[in-house]
């Protein structure tokens, strides 16, 4: 049987508390330095967004005009 009945508690049972974690090992290796986030060549990083994407067309300089509704 479990220790819950749906949302009632059954008589003299209580949840488990964790205990303290494990000492950590002073002889443990430490992980290698993944090295820089950035890419080396600013040409890698995406375009910062006040600069427009290359993948995208520009957007026209006039905006086309609405059809006339019938």
């Amino acid at each position: 049987m479990c220790a819950y009945a749906g949302n009632q508690r059954l008589a003299g049972v209580r949840p488990r508390r964790p205990g303290p974690p494990p000492p950590l090992d002073p002889d443990a290796p430490i992980p290698d330095d993944p090295g820089p986030l950035l890419p080396d060549d600013p040409d890698d990083l995406p375009p910062a967004p006040h600069e427009p994407s290359p993948y995208t067309e520009p957007a026209p300089e006039t905006p086309e005009t609405e059809p006339e509704p019938v």
